[in-house]
């Protein structure tokens, strides 16, 4: 699990209940809930990017976040982003009672999970105290999210890398305008289902495999082929089953269990779905 190693003093805060966080490769997402006196103060550092979401205060506008602690100028915003390796101080004009969402990310994990360039853009200076109503909206469904039973995990990743697609302002790159997989990702993929079409092969697993997240992997690889890595698997498969019976070196039966089927029938169906005959009408079809 992703662990985002923030160090962090502070003084005059309190939490008021255990964080609830929800977790992703390369991401961490946690909601607090804190009260805090006039005159708290904190100093926080961190290796990994954080975005700082204020989602509900008491006294709106009460903490301040700088890069100087002697800054005291009072600044408006809900949102701040904070680069590896930037030192950020709080403090608190007022009593006040809030919540908050932190959110981090391991940026090296996430341009290889977008497939980003090194010169995407990703900003490496900090956005302190700044709002985004789509931003914020993205940060609200995320923190219900980490505070309730929460829906499948694809959804609250999802949730969590368009935000930072948001944050970001990165654009679709020219040369994958329809988000299809890059000319070596899309080898890679289909050798290896092409190689291991006899097993059960998973998402996780292939999409791992190119550097990506299993949801964009599946939405790219579909833009890519017109089919989902399952299909181009069992295609791949039925292509096995083809050989198998040219060499007609074993029956129907032996090759439906060879090539991972329940059955006969079940090797039948599928065969017949994607080759348009059954395998023994292909078969014949092939000795005339």
């Amino acid at each position: 699990m992703f662990h985002p190693n923030m160090q962090s003093i502070v003084e005059g805060f309190s939490a008021s209940s255990v964080p609830s966080w929800r977790s992703w490769d390369g991401m961490l997402a946690d909601v607090w809930q804190v009260t805090g006196a006039s005159g708290a103060r904190g100093e926080y550092v961190s290796p990994h990017a954080r975005l700082f979401v204020v989602l509900e205060e008491t006294m709106p506008q009460s903490l301040q976040l700088k890069l100087d602690p002697q800054d005291l100028t009072a600044t408006s915003g809900r949102l701040s982003y904070i680069p590896p390796g930037v030192r950020t101080w709080s403090f608190l004009g007022e009593d006040v009672s809030m919540r908050h969402l932190d959110l981090h990310v391991d940026l090296q994990h996430f341009g290889k999970r977008l497939g980003l360039p090194l010169d995407c853009g990703i900003p490496v200076t900090p956005r302190l105290m700044f709002d985004n109503d789509r931003i914020l909206t993205l940060a609200r469904l995320l923190a219900a999210e980490c505070i309730g039973p929460g829906l499948h995990n694809v959804y609250g990743e999802s949730l969590a890398t368009a935000l930072f697609v948001e944050l970001f302002q990165l654009e679709r790159p020219r040369g994958d305008m329809r988000g299809q997989l890059s000319p070596r990702r899309l080898r890679v993929a289909t050798q290896y289902l092409e190689e291991h079409c006899l097993i059960t092969v998973r998402l996780q697993e292939l999409a791992a495999l190119v550097g990506l997240s299993p949801s964009y992997f599946n939405s790219a690889f579909k833009a890519s082929t017109g089919v989902t890595p399952h299909q181009w698997q069992v295609k791949a498969r039925v292509e096995w089953v083809k050989a198998r019976l040219h060499e007609q070196t074993s029956s129907l039966s032996e090759t439906a269990t060879a090539a991972g089927f329940a059955d006969q029938a079940h090797m039948t169906r599928v065969f017949k779905q994607y080759a348009g005959l059954t395998p023994a009408a292909w078969l014949r079809g092939t000795l005339l």
